[in-house]
């Protein structure tokens, strides 16, 4: 049996092929259907003998057999060309969408490089995390005055408003990141 499917055709040839594996197929289910009637007429006819109706049981026995086969290898055709047309689809998408990222990644990239060639500070909210930091530092390296309960309240409203405020910061630059 001849298929009319080959690995090394491409593009149309295959699709024509697959078009032609599907034609294919729904004639040989056609027939397996029409053999299978016939057995079934053979079976019930009274009007043949008992040795014609063995030899006539045996030939579409044999053809139904083939045919099955043949349908076989025909839905395995079918099978892998879909597959195979899934698969090109997938690359394609992925492709395309790799290349979306890489197009994306260029930009922003090229982007930056304008920033750090125009030498660009900081943003602000950068520079006043920078600047809070230096100041908590100075704090730390001075000696520290008894200022009593009301200086270490302070102190600690201090430290919690810097928390808060880097806190505030730090969600700033996740969104300017993100």
């Amino acid at each position: 049996m001849k298929l009319p499917w080959s690995r090394a055709r491409e593009g149309q040839a295959l699709e024509s092929d697959l078009e032609g594996a599907k034609r294919r197929l729904r004639l040989l289910k056609f027939e397996r259907d029409l053999l299978s009637q016939m057995i079934l007429k053979v079976y019930e006819s009274r009007d043949i003998d008992e040795d014609d109706r063995k030899y006539l049981l045996e030939k579409y026995k044999a053809s139904l057999k083939d045919i099955e086969s043949s349908i076989n290898t025909y839905s395995a055709i079918v099978e892998v060309r879909e597959l195979e047309n899934a698969r090109e689809e997938l690359i394609n998408l992925f492709n395309s969408k790799i290349s979306q990222i890489d197009r994306r990644i260029n930009e922003l990239n090229k982007m930056l490089g304008e920033l750090s060639s125009r030498g660009a500070q900081a943003p602000e909210g950068q520079q006043l995390k920078e600047q809070m930091k230096e100041k908590r530092e100075e704090k730390r390296e001075r000696p520290k005055e008894d200022k009593g309960d009301k200086g270490e309240k302070e102190e600690d409203r201090l430290e919690e408003l810097y928390r808060e405020v880097n806190a505030v910061l730090e969600k700033l630059e996740q969104i300017d990141v993100g």
